[in-house]
């Protein structure tokens, strides 16, 4: 058996799911923190960068909450998927029902933007509210349920922590801005 064939441990998977963690929030930073308005120049260039990050941010939303057959999924993850899934739906203020509406909005911009072009004319960016919330709450789970204590170790050690990460991403995102700005504009 060869090192890219050996199972992860549970210790591993678990970390794993935390970088994923930050890497959703690091990108859905830098994409909030991008253009509100008018973007940049060059504009190409800063239209792509800024849907390169809400197109990342979708792709590892899947991989953590919304694509049930991925590994690092909460069902595959956590030691009780159903609490888990009643303690999500209940932090995002949605019946089952409406979080399976919102997870096929993500899978539609996903499946027909993001992975294919296919014939749609009109891209339907989803809100990303949803998946931050959910990203947060899987993270508080894994550090508060599932976790010892430096298993973390390098990464936010709990939910507030992981909050202060995305600030200070969106902060760092900010002041690259305003760089940027004030340089094309002397």
């Amino acid at each position: 058996m060869t090192v890219r064939e050996e199972k992860l441990t549970r210790r591993e998977r678990l970390r794993r799911v935390a970088i994923l963690c930050c890497e959703f929030m690091r990108n859905h930073a830098y994409y909030r923190t991008g253009f509100p308005g008018e973007p940049l120049e060059p504009r190409e260039f800063w239209v792509t960068v800024n849907g390169n990050f809400l197109d990342q941010s979708v792709l590892v939303w899947g991989k953590l909450i919304g694509d049930r057959k991925a590994q690092h999924h909460w069902a595959n993850i956590v030691s009780n998927p159903g609490k888990f899934k009643r303690k999500m739906l209940r932090h995002l203020k949605f019946d089952a029902e409406a979080f399976k509406k919102y997870r096929d909005s993500v899978h539609e911009y996903r499946d027909r933007f993001v992975a294919h072009l296919d014939a749609e004319r009109v891209m339907r960016v989803p809100n990303l509210d949803p998946a931050k919330l959910s990203v947060e709450f899987y993270y508080a789970y894994i550090a508060n349920k599932e976790v010892k204590p430096n298993d973390l170790f390098g990464l936010p050690a709990n939910e507030a922590e992981l909050r202060r990460y995305y600030d200070d991403r969106a902060a760092e995102a900010a002041c690259v801005y305003a760089k940027i700005n004030r340089g094309a504009n002397t």
